[in-house]
């Protein structure tokens, strides 16, 4: 074979013209000389964007080259080629051409992992991450986010160990693997790029993702040191960024806690910078408590309160600023409704008694006057030089608070611990609740019906939707003025009718044992320690048992309520636990009152009497003792591996045997009490609680299996796990028993609830569902998850589900729809909701329909207008946390399905919609206002009713024909003809008689006509009154309602006097307030509760003198009497004269 040698220039067209087939180059790659084919390879990589196609057909021969082998046998070439060619291998610049130019040619066809493989070994000439060029932009952008993609997957395997590191996909080639070092460099190289573009976020997430720890702690180095070129507020930003993420998009706890510890590091430093601004400080501040808050370190979050609170490294203004957001931190770590947390937090606190020498000042080195310097380590924990001190033997003196300091600390005591909290809530609910008894005077009016007035589900459910009609306003008088009507109530009714005292005092903790008295059961003497017990009667109770019951949620319902209080009302249900064995019906009162005084306080004692309880096998004390036990371990993760709880141990075990006794018992409600308490002892345990969860899912019994759904739910509670989530609907279209798929159904609204946006869609098909229980679930999920949104379109979704065939699912659709609806205006959904309202009437006066129907259209009536129309079914606290009482109480009242009294279960998973502005001294200035851009029709009360007025029945007045009036006047005149022809006469008169009757007639019939033009003619010449244009914004007062959906809409005026101490935060829920003029008169208002504010105002001031001093008006000396004397005798004597 000759080859005939020609310039390079020349071939495949050379110079700048533009290519227009790549054949030619092609067939260059056939060429046994090196520089040939380097010369074609290069050519053809500047023009493969737009000849990609072609240059496809050769990618064989491309890779071949790139891998350094012969082509020969791949180009199908002769002989004498394959002798000449064939053993020749290519340096590196043309292979890592080769590689380069095979990647462009798979990223056109849309093969990315095969472009990064090539690309890789390409080398950075070709393939430069750093600074792409312009055209190489896309290229390089979609191969490293390739390379990302097979990063994380890579080293999310790594860190889950090798049961997930072994399950490869199918199919895949080893030869085809990519390189990991070369794969790890590429995204290290991305990492730098990141660094020097100030895109710190980025990067966090890719190493959030890949779950590689060292590498955030790399870039959170490097964003706190002096290279990133940030301030220390644009610092605490991202690490505010950077927290966020890893607590909603890591799915792990193990690595999130992990990712969480080395922020809070980063932010601890921001924390102690004495150079950085008082309000970066602040900031890092609140951003370290919430991250430690996530991480559940009780202890390091109340010694930054104790920092902020004292004032420490600030002076003057911004030692109060701190003052206010240490308090103002306190009340939302009260909101997440986590009580062992709130008191270990106060735990931390200095007491009342030791405030004044709390902490300590080392004399060696101190900084200032009776202050101590504490300091923030590296794990952002507060700690003091004094322990250190105290063991180097250093003399340390006491610490001086100021009063100022003192009262800060009582105050942080009384938010914590004091019930403050509760307080608020009740006295807004009690003053400002718009409670319309019309609408239970027109619902008791349609029960009384004779069809049914003997129907006890109803009248239950009547009683239970007054008590959510007024839930925490104290406003009984409903109540009060039908007793008879109560009393229709009986047996476990009459417990049920009990116990919504409870819903209607919620938090009137103060007047608890006053309003229950005359229910409670009889007890021994509080003042005699050896007096003996009352004996218990094994029949009756109800009304006895039901009243333990409300005291509960009277002290339960509200998660900030305060703890003495509490801790008194637990002893006295403890004392009729331990003696009402006999009685089953009040052991079960006690057993609900227990549990829901003891909320989450894992108390061993507690457990050790519940346990005793239902040890006893009676069915329904033993359920009620099980659901107890698992209010008082909510959240511990008893009997998990990696169970947090102090007493692991013995809970464990106590765990244990609760299932072992779920197993031997032969009673349901028993079994059941037993599932529900394992769900919530797994309440937000995610992975650590998958082994337990996974053993009750596979058990034979359905209850097990239904607790073991609901279980899964609160584990993940949240989280918007996808693991939990493709569980819950795996087992909602395969489970055998109705109840388990109901409760895979409704928990994807507890996983989902911080998305809830989510939940329509997902179930949309099962709203299709043959299975009633599965239509009923899905309907209560969407309500559950968008309550309090008034969105249209999750209300059209349920419409279809108010007129199904089952009367369980018309019922499920009542509540789901009036879950969405609360707290809305008459203008909701263009004013839908007022037809809903007239439907929900109609449906509970209809003969017609079912009991489970009409059981739906009471309770909604009564979710509608929850606590006087101020409260809302909220999950989330405003700082994003899931609500522990809020969560445990709503899958508490789920169970009324199987239990009619735990529908007052709801109380605890309400909140109140209130927001308050507090100074300092926990007063509340008039002025302060909020602004709301929206119309004030939008978030208006709904319009209460109004009475029918009895209109009084008018006579119809009775129209005459004419020829009526003929026939008469005919009759008439017969009559007076034979009269006259009987020698009567006067047939004129008679005639004239008739005639004027007939006009008399006419006259009247005309004159009803004519009257009404003339009525609507002075009713049109009344001046219209010319309708005003809504305005578009309006500003609410203090304390005022905001809604969920209003919050949105709410911002703060900084230019009036009073100024949030966090302005950036949405405007609900308790807000501390600065003073921009401190010297001014304040026109302020005190927090009273409802017991204070029927109080008569004290008198005014006056002097009072005993009666017979001589200053006393009644007092008489001898000189007044000698006068008095005279004057008498001189009028005797006058009158004794004009007698004569």
């Amino acid at each position: 074979m000759t080859t005939v040698a020609m310039p390079l220039s020349s071939v495949g067209g050379g110079g700048s013209t533009p290519i227009a087939t790549a054949s030619g180059l092609l067939a260059l790659l056939s060429e046994p000389d090196s520089t040939l084919v380097q010369h074609a390879l290069s050519k053809l990589l500047a023009v493969v964007d737009t000849l990609w196609h072609e240059v496809a057909e050769a990618l064989p021969d491309l890779e071949a080259i790139a891998e350094g082998g012969t082509i020969g046998e791949d180009l199908g070439g002769d002989e004498d080629d394959v002798a000449m060619g064939g053993g020749d291998l290519y340096d590196d610049a043309t292979k890592k051409t080769a590689a380069a130019l095979a990647s462009r040619v798979f990223f056109h066809l849309e093969e990315p992992r095969q472009a990064l493989r090539l690309a890789l070994e390409s080398g950075e000439e070709h393939f430069n991450v750093l600074s792409p060029s312009e055209k190489d932009g896309p290229y390089v952008e979609r191969l490293v986010n390739a390379a990302i993609g097979e990063y994380v997957a890579r080293k999310q395997m790594e860190f889950d160990g090798d049961e997930e590191k072994a399950e490869k996909k199918e199919g895949e080639d080893e030869d085809e693997e990519l390189d990991t070092a070369k794969l790890q460099k590429v995204v290290h190289l991305m990492f730098e790029r990141c660094y020097a573009d100030g895109t710190y976020g980025h990067a966090l997430g890719v190493a959030f993702e890949a779950r590689e720890r060292a590498k955030v702690a790399e870039i959170l180095d490097r964003l706190c040191g002096p290279s990133s070129g940030k301030d220390a507020g644009g610092i605490v930003e991202t690490l505010r960024y950077a927290m966020g993420a890893a607590h909603e998009l890591v799915p792990s706890k193990a690595f999130r806690s992990q990712a969480l510890e080395l922020i809070a590091k980063s932010l601890a430093k921001v924390f102690r910078d004495a150079d950085a601004s008082a309000s970066a400080r602040r900031n890092a501040a609140c951003a370290l408590v919430l991250c430690r808050q996530l991480l559940g370190d009780a202890e390091a979050v109340g010694e930054i309160i104790v920092q902020l609170v004292d004032g420490s490294g600030d002076s003057g203004d911004d030692a109060d600023d701190s003052a206010l957001l240490g308090l103002q931190l306190c009340f939302d770590i009260v909101d997440t409704g986590d009580r062992n947390f709130v008191a270990g937090v106060a735990s931390r606190l200095p007491k009342q008694g030791e405030a004044a020498t709390a902490g300590a000042t080392v004399v060696e080195g101190s900084t200032a006057e009776g202050e101590e310097k504490v300091e923030i380590d590296d794990a952002g924990v507060a700690s003091s030089p004094t322990a250190a001190a105290n063991e180097r033997g250093v003399e340390v003196e006491p610490k001086v608070r100021s009063p100022a300091a003192l009262q800060h600390f009582s105050n942080a005591h009384r938010i914590l611990m004091g019930g403050f909290t509760s307080e608020l809530s009740l006295s807004f609910l009690y003053k400002e609740s718009n409670f319309d008894g019309l609408i239970m005077a027109n619902l008791k009016k349609s029960l009384e019906e004779r069809t049914m007035a003997r129907n006890s589900v109803l009248h239950n459910c009547a009683v239970t939707a007054h008590g959510y009609l007024v839930g925490g306003t104290t406003n009984d008088d409903f109540l009060r003025d039908n007793l008879d009507w109560m009393k229709k109530a009986s047996n476990w009714a009459k417990f049920s009718a009990t116990a919504s005292m409870g819903v209607i005092h919620a938090g009137h903790t103060t007047e608890a044992m006053t309003l229950l008295e005359p229910y409670l059961p009889p007890s021994a003497p509080a003042n005699d320690p050896n007096a003996a017990h009352p004996t218990v009667s094994s029949t009756g109770g109800y009304a006895e048992g039901g009243s333990l019951y409300a005291l509960g949620l009277i002290h339960g319902s509200h998660a900030g309520s305060s703890t003495a209080k509490r801790s008194e009302a637990t002893t006295f249900l403890r004392k009729h636990l331990r003696n009402s064995h006999a009685n089953e019906v009040i052991s079960h009162g006690a057993a609900l009152g227990v549990g829901l005084t003891s909320f989450g306080s894992c108390d061993l004692d507690v457990v050790a009497e519940l346990k005793e309880l239902l040890y006893t096998d009676s069915a329904l004390a033993g359920e009620a003792a099980s659901i107890a036990m698992g209010m008082v371990l909510v959240g511990s993760g008893a009997g998990n591996a990696n169970s947090s709880a102090a007493s692991s141990e013995e809970l464990g075990e106590i765990v244990a045997e609760l299932r072992n006794y779920s197993r031997e018992t032969q009673h349901e409600k028993i079994i059941r009490g037993i599932a529900i308490c394992l769900a919530l002892v797994n309440y937000g345990q995610e992975e650590n609680a998958d082994a337990t969860i996974e053993e009750m899912r596979g058990d034979r019994d359905p209850i097990i299996r239904y607790g073991a759904m609901y279980g899964l739910a609160l584990a993940y509670c949240g989280t918007g796990s996808n693991k939990a989530i493709r569980i819950l609907l795996h087992t909602a279209v395969s489970d055998v028993s109705d109840d388990v798929r109901m409760a895979s159904v409704i928990g994807l609204a507890l996983v989902l609830h911080k998305t809830p946006e989510r939940v329509p869609e997902l179930v949309r098909l099962l709203l299709e569902s043959f299975n009633p229980h599965v239509r009923y679930a899905s309907c209560m999920a969407v309500g559950i998850a968008m309550a309090g949104t008034g969105d249209p379109e999750s209300v059209s979704l349920l419409e279809p589900m108010l007129t199904d065939m089952a009367d369980h699912v018309r019922q499920g659709a009542l509540l789901g729809t009036a879950m969405i609806y609360m707290q809305q205006g008459d203008a909701c959904n263009h004013r839908k909701i007022k037809t809903f309202r007239e439907k929900l009437a109609t449906l509970i006066g209809d003969k017609h329909q079912t009991t489970l129907t009409k059981m739906g259209a009471i309770l909604a009536t009564g979710l509608l207008d929850y606590g006087g129309r101020n409260c809302a079914l909220s999950l989330g606290s405003r700082n994003g946390f899931t609500k522990m009482t809020s969560a445990a109480g709503l899958v508490l009242w789920l169970q009324h399905w199987h239990w009619y009294p735990l529908m007052h279960m709801l109380s605890l998973a309400v909140t109140p919609t209130v927001t308050i502005g507090l100074n300092m001294d926990f007063k509340y200035p008039k002025k302060f206002e909020i602004v709301c851009n929206a119309k004030p029709s939008a978030f208006a009360y709904p319009k209460k009713l109004e009475e029918k007025k009895e209109e009084k029945k008018k006579r119809v007045e009775t129209v005459a024909l004419s020829t009526t009036a003929k026939n008469k006047a005919r009759l008439a005149r017969k009559r007076a003809k034979e009269e006259a022809e009987s020698g009567d006469g006067g047939e004129m008169d008679v005639d004239k008689k008739e005639e004027e009757e007939t006009k008399k007639e006419d006259m009247d019939v005309d004159g009803t006509e004519e009257a009404k033009p003339e009525e609507s003619k002075s009713e049109e010449a009344k001046p219209k009154k010319k309708r005003e244009p809504e305005p578009s914004s309006f500003r609410l007062s203090n304390p005022a309602r905001i809604t969920t959906a209003q919050a949105d809409t709410c911002t703060f005026d900084l230019d009036q006097r009073y100024r949030p101490v966090r302005p950036e935060e949405v405007p609900c829920g308790v807000v501390m307030l600065t003073d921009s003029t401190p010297g001014e008169d304040e026109d302020l208002g005190a927090v009273k509760t409802p017991a204070q504010e029927d109080e008569a105002d004290p008198p005014e001031a006056f002097e009072w003198t005993p009666p017979g001093h001589p200053d006393h008006p009644d007092t008489v000396t001898k000189d007044e009497t000698a006068t008095e004397g005279k004057v008498v005798a001189t009028e005797e004597s006058k009158s004794e004269a004009e007698t004569k």
